[in-house]
């Protein structure tokens, strides 16, 4: 078994800084696996921060998920993560992701969101994804992407430092044509 324990913190171009906290073990290898966890998030100056819980079992780099949030005070929300791996080899994975949520607001209110995204990640710890999220009961549907470069790994590959980025536009619904941007660096430390 192995226990992965690892954050960054990124600044947000609204203010403070968005921190990230996830601790992870896993079991067994590639060919068969389960990892289960948890994690908090949320921005030192703005807003309430989320916790949860969440587990995976994993297949020859296939894997299926579930996790439970609570942002304090907000919302309560399920969901489920189906991960295809559509291409391998000693530098490269590409992974195709579909997921859904369920979220129940604190005054009672209940939506879905679904969506599906594409990834790359590369043995040196650069990353990008590019996706799509739809929430039906308003009509808005949400373009995004992701990408993480990695600055610099210690020799033992425990430690990293990492630059993020990030860029959703909001193509229908109520912040049609919105756009939301932010960067910044991370250190992650494995245990």
């Amino acid at each position: 078994m192995s226990l992965n324990i690892g954050g960054t913190a990124t600044d947000n171009a609204k203010g403070g800084h968005d921190i990230n906290v996830k601790a992870m073990g896993q079991v067994g290898d590639n060919s068969l696996g389960a990892a289960a966890g948890v994690f908090a998030q949320g921005n030192n100056k703005h807003g309430p921060a989320t916790t949860g819980a969440f587990a995976e079992l994993s297949s020859n780099g296939h894997g299926l998920g579930i996790q439970h949030s609570n942002t304090h005070g907000v919302s309560k929300s399920l969901g489920e993560n189906l991960r295809i791996n559509t291409f391998k080899n000693d530098q490269h994975s590409v992974d195709l992701n579909a997921f859904h949520n369920r979220t129940q607001l604190q005054n009672g209110l209940k939506f879905d969101a679904v969506g599906a995204n594409a990834a790359w990640s590369h043995a040196q710890g650069h990353s990008a994804t590019l996706g799509v999220t739809q929430i039906p009961k308003f009509g808005i549907t949400t373009m995004g992407a992701t990408g993480t470069a990695n600055l610099w790994t210690s020799q033992d590959k425990n430690s990293s430092f990492n630059m993020n980025a990030f860029g959703n536009k909001h193509i229908s619904g109520p912040f049609r044509g919105q756009r939301d941007f932010g960067g910044g660096f991370g250190f992650s430390h494995r245990f």
